[in-house]
C-alpha cells in the first residue's frame, strides 16, 4: 500500500514540476523586456537584434523554446544550478529544524504554565517575531552579534573552499534568522495540539498509572503535537523560500535566492528559469517528505 502511494506521489510530483517549469518559463518570457535587444547592446541595429534573437531561439514558438530549455536543463543546466542549491538546502534544513525545536519548547511552556509570566513572555515574543519581516530580524542580529559584540561574522558562508572550515560559524546568524521568522506560526500550532493532547483520555490514563510528566510528554503528547507541526511545516515551504531569498541577500550567501535575484537583474532569463524550477522542485519534494514523515510520527495513518 505504501509502495503504491509513493509511486503515485512521485508521478504527481513529476507532473507538478513540469507545470511549475512551464509556468515560470511562460511568465519570464512575458515580461516587457526584449532579451535579444539587451544582449545585442543599445547601439545594435534591428538586423543585429534579429540575428541575436535567432541565435538564442527567441524567434521560435514558445512550446519549442520550452522543449529546448528542458533539454538544456537535463544536459547541464541542472548540474550547474545544484552548486547554488546546497547553501539554500543547508539553510532551509537547519533553520527549519531549529524552528521546530523552538516551537515545541514555546508551545510546551505556554501549555505547562498557562497565564504565567513565561506564558505571557512567550506569547509576546511570538507576536513580535510574527510581525517583523525576516530582513529586519537579520539586521538586528547583525547589529548586536556582528557589529556591536563582534562575536559572529556578518556574512553567510561562501562557495569558496577555503572558507569551509568556518562554515558553522558563518551559518549561525542566517540559521537563527530563519528560525526566528518561523517559530511564531509553528508554536501556535504546537500549543493547540499540546492542549488537545493533554485533555485526551490516554494522557489521563497514563497519569493515573503513575507516569511522570516527562514520560507523558515524550510518549504521548510529543507524538501527537508533531502531526500538526509537520502539516504546518509542509504548508510553510513557499513562505520559507521567500524568507530564504531575503536572508541570502542580506547575508551575501551564494544560494538559489541570491542567484535568482542576480539573474533577473542581469536579464539572464535562462538561469532564472532554472533556479525557479529547482526552487519548485525542492518545495514539491519537501511536501512529499512531510507526507512520509506522517508515517514515522504516527504508524496508524493509512495511505491510499
Amino acid at each position: 500500500m505504501i509502495t503504491l502511494y509513493i509511486a503515485r506521489r512521485v508521478g504527481e510530483a513529476l507532473l507538478t514540476l513540469v507545470a511549475v517549469g512551464f509556468a515560470a518559463f511562460l511568465l519570464l518570457h512575458l515580461m516587457p523586456y526584449n532579451v535579444a535587444a539587451i544582449l545585442a547592446g543599445p547601439t545594435a541595429s534591428p538586423a543585429e537584434v534579429a540575428q541575436v534573437a535567432a541565435a538564442i531561439g527567441q524567434n521560435l514558438p514558445l512550446p519549442v523554446q520550452f522543449v529546448r530549455w528542458l533539454g538544456q536543463l537535463v544536459s547541464g543546466g541542472l548540474y550547474q544550478t545544484a552548486a547554488r542549491a546546497m547553501p539554500t538546502l543547508e539553510l532551509l534544513a537547519l533553520g527549519s529544524g531549529l524552528a521546530m525545536i523552538l516551537a515545541l519548547g514555546l508551545g510546551w511552556v505556554q501549555v505547562r504554565y498557562p497565564d504565567s509570566l513565561l506564558d505571557r513572555v512567550a506569547a509576546s515574543l511570538a507576536f513580535v517575531l510574527y510581525t517583523l519581516p525576516s530582513f529586519w530580524i537579520g539586521f538586528i542580529l547583525i547589529y548586536f552579534f556582528a557589529i556591536d559584540l563582534l562575536w559572529l561574522p556578518a556574512q553567510g558562508p561562501s562557495l569558496n573552499p577555503s572558507s569551509q572550515h568556518q562554515w558553522f560559524l558563518y551559518m549561525i546568524l542566517p540559521v537563527v534568522t530563519l528560525a526566528l521568522t518561523t517559530i511564531a506560526t509553528w508554536s501556535t500550532s504546537v500549543r493547540a495540539a499540546v492542549e488537545e493532547s493533554l485533555r485526551s483520555d490516554y494522557v489521563r490514563t497514563a497519569r493515573a498509572k503513575g507516569a511522570s510528566e516527562r514520560l507523558v510528554f515524550r510518549r504521548h503528547v510529543l507524538r501527537n503535537a508533531l502531526l500538526p507541526l509537520i502539516t504546518t511545516a509542509g504548508m510553510s515551504l513557499p513562505s520559507l523560500f521567500n524568507n530564504v531569498i531575503a536572508i541570502e541577500w542580506l547575508f551575501s550567501m551564494q544560494g538559489l535566492g541570491s542567484g535568482l535575484i542576480d539573474s533577473l537583474t542581469s536579464f539572464d532569463y535562462g538561469t532564472a528559469v532554472d533556479l525557479v524550477f529547482v526552487i519548485g522542485a525542492v518545495t514539491v519534494l519537501g511536501s512529499f517528505a512531510a507526507d512520509l514523515l506522517y508515517l514515522l510520527a504516527d504508524p496508524r495513518i493509512q495511505y491510499r
